[in-house]
């Protein structure tokens, strides 16, 4: 009895919530709007944090690289608006309309695309769209410009909701408040809670400081290697004694060198390089004054041991390979040394996953963030709303495709001539469509009833019998 009041002092009691009821709290702190990363590093704090993401992605070639590959990539798909119910005239016209204010902003969609993707990489992106009265009477997108991450001061999230953010303006530093409602706001979190996300970049710093320092000890190994400097020899003491002996004068000595000294100090490879020596060696002293093996006059290049460039090369290879690794594109580096066909596939296609998931992403955003507001600003139901749509990013074998529809086929499932699918595959092979005169023709030949057979007249089993007539006539 007395265990069970002791411990019962430590028991919490948990208290009858409302199914509607919010009662836990993310792990993003924020103080004032202003993030708490926890980061110790003063190159990651606040704005320096893009900072240093852009000297990354400026500066470093595979980051660059696999950057613009992955941007490439994800503004390439055609969007369009499938209407919410094909066969009603006015969904279809709404339809119509969301494609034709796509298509009439200030900035092409496919940059408004490759911006907003950024978030991938920063960990978050926003852009401000800006409505425009239209000719037509109704209501159009002026444009959908991005607000630099740099710019983006605090947050405005009570209870982890984002409500809008502070910008702080670079041209005359004031504070501008962009409400939620009229971003366009990607957002990486699925490593933190925190309204910035966590992009790939942040990944890329410890690498990329490694890989810079690796960088200059290279440099550094290159600029100490003597190997290869040329050296020159000549009887520098022998003629020194003819000057003072006063065989020779000072200025014939100093001409004697002076072709030497002009190749040491000029001796870049060009197609006019050339010397030429006396070949005499020195002599030993003594009443023999038996020739060396040593010529009084010679050029040669300077050898020595390795410096250790080489191990440094290697490091660098494999921290560009690791950044690379983080950012999906590891197959841009296959072939330097090593990789197959096969395996450049398999990398191929999985980055292909990798950009179908993000367009996934940014297809749901752009259906909340851009296309119901414009929806709204035209007072159009919500049941005539499209929904955006686009192709799949990833490679497709226009062999392989062709080789499955001929498999099918010899299966027993002939595609049908109208079928979509001929035109998908016609647009891989960079053909046109087939024409609509010629969809149309052989959909309606594919409706028409089979006309009925006639009875050959010149075959008496096809003849009516008429017996049992002209009986029931007699």
């Amino acid at each position: 009895m007395a265990f069970d009041m002791i411990m019962g002092a430590f028991r919490t009691t948990i208290p009858a919530v409302s199914p509607t009821q919010r009662i836990g709290v993310g792990g993003g702190q924020t103080f004032g709007g202003f993030l708490d990363e926890h980061e110790t590093s003063s190159a990651l704090q606040g704005a320096r944090r893009y900072e240093t993401f852009a000297n990354i992605l400026a500066n470093t070639e595979i980051v660059a690289a696999g950057t613009r590959y992955f941007l490439n990539l994800i503004a390439k798909p055609d969007w369009r608006a499938d209407p919410s119910d094909p066969n009603n005239a006015a969904a279809v016209e709404v339809a119509e309309f969301v494609e034709d204010v796509m298509g009439d902003m200030s900035l092409p969609w496919h940059r408004v695309i490759r911006r907003a993707a950024m978030f991938r990489f920063h960990g978050f992106s926003i852009q401000e769209w800006t409505a425009k009265k239209r000719d037509d009477g109704r209501v159009g997108m002026l444009e959908v410009a991005a607000r630099p991450q740099v710019t983006i001061e605090r947050w405005i999230n009570p209870d982890g909701d984002v409500l809008g953010v502070v910008q702080r303006s670079p041209v005359d530093g004031r504070e501008i408040i962009l409400p939620r409602e009229k971003i366009v706001y990607m957002l990486d979190d699925a490593l933190n809670d925190s309204p910035a996300g966590l992009g790939l970049f942040r990944h890329l710093v410890d690498a990329n400081n490694r890989l810079q320092r690796f960088e200059l000890l290279e440099a550094f190994s290159f600029e100490m290697d003597l190997r290869g400097i040329p050296i020159g020899r000549a009887p520098l003491a022998a003629l020194a004694n003819q000057v003072r002996d006063q065989t020779i004068s000072k200025a014939d000595a100093t001409a004697a060198t002076a072709a030497m000294r002009s190749f040491l100090a000029g001796h870049i490879k060009n197609p006019q390089l050339s010397m030429l020596f006396d070949s005499q060696p020195y002599t030993t002293g003594g009443e023999n004054q038996a020739p060396s093996s040593v010529r009084q006059w010679d050029v040669e290049l300077l050898q020595g041991s390795g410096t250790g460039a080489e191990p440094v090369g290697v490091a660098i290879t494999r921290l560009q390979r690791e950044m690379a690794r983080v950012l999906g594109v590891e197959f841009l580096l296959l072939g330097d040394g090593a990789g197959s066909h096969a395996l450049s596939r398999d990398k191929t296609h999985n980055f292909g996953l990798i950009v179908d998931s993000s367009m996934t992403e940014l297809r749901k955003t752009f259906q909340k963030d851009f296309l119901e507001p414009l929806m709204m600003l035209n007072g159009i139901p919500e049941d005539l709303w499209p929904e955006f749509r686009t192709d799949a990013v990833q490679y497709r074998d226009v062999e392989q495709i062709t080789k499955g529809l001929v498999d099918l086929a010899t299966a027993g499932a002939v595609i049908d001539p109208t079928d979509p699918a001929i035109d998908v595959v016609r647009k891989l092979l960079g053909l046109p469509e087939q024409p609509e005169e010629l969809v149309a023709s052989l959909e309606s030949l594919a409706r028409a009833p089979e006309p009925e057979e006639k009875p050959d007249a010149d075959d008496p089993d096809a003849m009516p019998d008429d017996d049992e007539g002209e009986g029931n006539e007699r």
